[in-house]
Formats: structure tokens, C-alpha cells, sequence
């Protein structure tokens, strides 16, 4: 599990070692904010932190317990920290045995924590992406907080915190992630190998998100969106675009060449949406200068992507879950930008 200290939310971290050093580290924390701006690298480093020999506090990365949480896979191989990724499971949702011990079903939150620590005393939780725990796994963690135990420490990351319980949030201290600047958001993406010319426009494009922009970069976003601007601009034929985004390189998700595809035209999508939104916010009055997409929208652009092509888009975005052929939706997506399709209804395919 890498642990590697925070470039932003450093008196997040300090403020919290302080209160577990004092006596007043509360036994759960919510940590939330929008999707990819350190929720979970800033609750992964305050568990390293209070695991590590000297803690807590700024952890030394070189005692036995520092080596044991960093090693091995993205869980670490410490025996007092438990992680709960759907990522890592590659689950959509973080079902109840995930969280409640059930017969067969492995290491749970509970079956963790009914376990005596084995080294600083502390049991640290990690849960990523709460909101992806469905109803009975929430209720049974609600009961976990209601009785945590001493030195127990559970922190759940979420960017959609309105989809847990109320009971779940009103027994947790909620600590609010606000977005980076668009300066420091660079600076993290240029630290992880970005370009600075890219860096700053992958930052500005993601709105302060480092984790979204970087993810951006990995899977071609740039490269999908310069097509994207020549479509909305007139200069290229949007089914040349559509075949041109088709071979884009990069690290998509999927098991299969399929779902690969069907992750790289989400990727389209997503930015078309993006940019057809900024459409509509000129329209209402918005100054370009203050949208991400802005500067490649000139009058034509703004009153071709109305309400009903952005309807449009959604309803193509949609069939991309439905698997249907990638290629195809792709090329319905060009023609909408371009300005050649619209809803059935409308008249046009």
C-alpha cells in the first residue's frame, strides 16, 4: 500500500495526530468531498501515521509497522489495518459480508475488530467510497458504531455522503474536502509525470481534481478531447472523429477488449457532456473565461448544443451500459457535437 505524504491537506493530518496523541481522536471519521482531490491518500497516510513506531504522528516510513502497512498489494500487509476497496474487489457495491461476519465469507469489518490488536493497539478501518455500501451492509455497520471499542478508528471516504444513512452520518465526524485550486491541482498531476502544459489543462479541465485528472491523462482524455474540439469546431468530419477516438491509446478499465471499448467511449462522453454543459452555461450568461470549455465554443457551437442535444447525448451515453456496439455510439456522440444528429423524435439519427 503506498503511503506517500499528502502535497495538499497537510493540517488535516497534523490535527488529527494531535487529537489521537492528546486522547480525543474520534472513533469514526467521514471524510468528504468531490471524486480525486486525497480523501483516501490523506486516510491512508493518518493510519500509517498512528500505526508507525513513533506515533502518532508524521509517520518515519522505516519501522517494522511503517514496512508492514506499505508493503504488499494496495491493502498492506499490517494485521491491525483493514481495508474495504470495491475497487480493489472489482465490485460495484460493498455488499454486508464485506462489513458483518458470515459464515464463509473471509475477513470482515466485524470479525476485524472483534480481534485483540497486535501492535500499537490501535484498529484502523479504511472504506473507501461509502456510498457504495448497499443497505444492509450500512446497517451493519451502524451497529459497529454504536460499539467501536477503545482505539478503534474507522474512516470512510465518500464524494456522494447523502447516499449513507443518517444514522451512520450522525455517528461519524464529518470532515469536508473542499476542491484544490487549479494551481496545486497541476502541481500533484506534474508530480505524478504529467507535463506542465498538460498538467495545468488537465487541472483546469477536472475542476481541482488531481485524482480525476490523472486518471484523465492515463486513459488518452486529451487526445479524445482535441477531437472533440476540431468536431464542435467544423474542421473534422465527425465520423473521421468518431473512428480516430475509436483507436485512442490508454489505460482502460475492463477485463475484456470489449469493456475496454466501452470504457473508452465513457471517456468520450463524458467530455462531450462536459463541453455541451458549458454550451448551456454561455447560453445563460456565463463568461467563457470562467468555464473550462469555453474557448472552444463560438456562437454556432453554443446555439447548435441546446437542451435537446444534450438530451441527445445522454440517451447515447446511456446505451454505452446497455452494450451496445461502442463503435456505433461513438459515432452517434460525433454527429451530436457536429450537429447531425439529434433524438429520433426530432426527426434526425
Amino acid at each position: 500500500m503506498r503511503c506517500d505524504p499528502p502535497l495538499v491537506h497537510g493540517a488535516v493530518l497534523d490535527g488529527l495526530w494531535r487529537a489521537a496523541r492528546a486522547g480525543r481522536l474520534p472513533h469514526s471519521l467521514s471524510f468528504e468531498g468531490r471524486s480525486g482531490i486525497g480523501k483516501y491518500v490523506t486516510a491512508k497516510r493518518l493510519a500509517l501515521g498512528l500505526l508507525c513506531k513513533g506515533g502518532p504522528g508524521e509517520p518515519c516510513g522505516a519501522c517494522g509497522p511503517c514496512k508492514r502497512v506499505t508493503s504488499g498489494d494496495a491493502r498492506g500487509n499490517h494485521p491491525d489495518l483493514y481495508v474495504v476497496d470495491p475497487s480493489l474487489d472489482g465490485e460495484e457495491l460493498i455488499k454486508v459480508e464485506r462489513i458483518a461476519e458470515r459464515s464463509g465469507a473471509g475477513m470482515s469489518v466485524e470479525s476485524f475488530l472483534s480481534l485483540r490488536a497486535h501492535e500499537s493497539g490501535w484498529r484502523i478501518v479504511l472504506i473507501r467510497d461509502a456510498e457504495r455500501m448497499n443497505v444492509a451492509a450500512q446497517n451493519a455497520l451502524l451497529k459497529t458504531l454504536e460499539e467501536p471499542g477503545e482505539q478503534t478508528l474507522l474512516v470512510q471516504t465518500t464524494a456522494r455522503p447523502e447516499r449513507l444513512l443518517d444514522t451512520i452520518r450522525s455517528r461519524s465526524v464529518r470532515m469536508r474536502f473542499a476542491a484544490l485550486s487549479v494551481e496545486d491541482a497541476s502541481r500533484i498531476c506534474r508530480a505524478g509525470g504529467v507535463p506542465q502544459a498538460d498538467a495545468a489543462r488537465l487541472a483546469r479541465i477536472c475542476g481541482g481534481s488531481p485524482g480525476d485528472a490523472l486518471a484523465l491523462h492515463a486513459r488518452g482524455g486529451l487526445e479524445m478531447l482535441d477531437l472533440l474540439a476540431e468536431v464542435v469546431g467544423g474542421e473534422r468530419e465527425p465520423l473521421d472523429a468518431a473512428r480516430a477516438a475509436a483507436d485512442v491509446a490508454g489505460d482502460f478499465e475492463g477485463g475484456t477488449p470489449r469493456a475496454k471499448e466501452r470504457d473508452r467511449a465513457r471517456v468520450v462522453f463524458d467530455l462531450a457532456l462536459q463541453i455541451a454543459a458549458d454550451a448551456r452555461r454561455i447560453a445563460a450568461g456565463v463568461p467563457r473565461t470562467e468555464l473550462a470549455h469555453g474557448d472552444l465554443l463560438d456562437r454556432a457551437a453554443v446555439e447548435r448544443l441546446d437542451r435537446r442535444a444534450v438530451d441527445a447525448l445522454l440517451v447515447a451515453r446511456a446505451d454505452v451500459d446497455r452494450n451496445l456496439g461502442p463503435a456505433a455510439v461513438l459515432e452517434r456522440c460525433m454527429l451530436v457535437l457536429g450537429g447531425g444528429a439529434t433524438l429520433p423524435s426530432g426527426g434526425r439519427v
